[in-house]
């Protein structure tokens, strides 16, 4: 089993925690919106880079 079937998972995992736990009152991030709003773009280019280039190997 490759470590890529595994890394993806668990990221998404800790990814939904992290906001489930902003959500909810236990973390807070002053411009994590800011971030995200601005940022997000870059982070489906980055995802689709990372899986054609998966792909490839």
């Amino acid at each position: 089993m490759k470590d890529s079937h595994v890394v993806w998972p668990i990221t998404l995992i800790v990814v939904g925690v992290l906001f489930l736990a902003y959500n909810l009152g236990f973390l807070r991030f002053a411009q994590l919106k800011e971030i995200i709003a601005t940022w997000w773009p870059l982070i489906l280019i980055a995802l689709g880079i990372v899986g054609l280039t998966q792909r490839r190997k």
